[in-house]
């Protein structure tokens, strides 16, 4: 029979565990009138679409087709909540183009920070959200077992383009781990079915996440 002691350990143990697992508390929603424009899924490689002091300069560089679908996966996700409509990613490009080729003899020394904040005055919105892919390393191996495991780097940036300051941010790190090296992810591990997920699913991990801590 256990003693009492020999519980403490195993007690400390589930404590842990429970803390560990427990999700973050939802970010505060925009207020219901306001607009929210929705940038395109990109690689920051020049000063001026940097919003944090990281390029993306180690990762692989993405094709045009899997920055699309990242694109329509956050555009999914926002949709899903019926009470926020958004302006998506054609009228943020257009803008973009815009705004750069106005800035076009100054691009060496613009900040990303007043480069997205007139995007989003073009725009015309009250809200920017931006989401940026900042390392990606696809998995080698299938769906129940790898030589090396998927990992993501990503980063949700949302200005408040009226007041011009950023709003929330919030990055998601990610390398999947077994449940042996990371007894402290083990929610993730059963509600991805044990399963080693390809990047651009960490990646739709990361936007539930990440959209729930902002309130979006």
């Amino acid at each position: 029979m256990l003693s009492r002691f020999s519980l403490i350990p195993y007690l400390c143990c589930m404590i842990l565990l429970l803390v560990g697992c427990a999700p973050k508390p939802a970010g505060t929603p925009l207020p219901s009138q306001s607009t929210l424009g929705v940038a395109g899924f990109h690689q920051p490689h020049q000063g001026w679409q940097m919003l944090s002091s990281t390029r993306a300069d180690k990762s692989v560089t993405l094709a045009s087709d899997m920055l699309e679908e990242l694109d329509g996966m956050l555009a999914d996700l926002l949709r899903a909540k019926e009470d926020r409509p958004f302006l998506g990613t054609e009228a943020t490009r257009q803008c973009q183009e815009l705004v750069l080729s106005r800035m076009r003899s100054e691009q060496a020394g613009v900040a990303g920070l007043r480069y997205w904040m007139e995007v989003g005055q073009c725009v015309q919105t009250d809200y920017l959200l931006i989401p940026q892919v900042l390392e990606w390393k696809e998995r080698e191996g299938g769906e129940w077992g790898v030589t090396e495991p998927g990992m993501v780097v990503m980063e949700l940036t949302l200005l408040d383009i009226q007041n011009r300051y950023v709003a929330a941010r919030f990055q998601y790190d990610e390398r999947q781990r077994s449940l042996s090296e990371d007894l402290l992810q083990a929610d993730k591990f059963f509600r991805r079915g044990g399963k080693w997920l390809p990047a651009k699913e960490l990646i739709r991990d990361g936007l539930r996440e990440g959209l729930r801590e902002m309130g979006l």
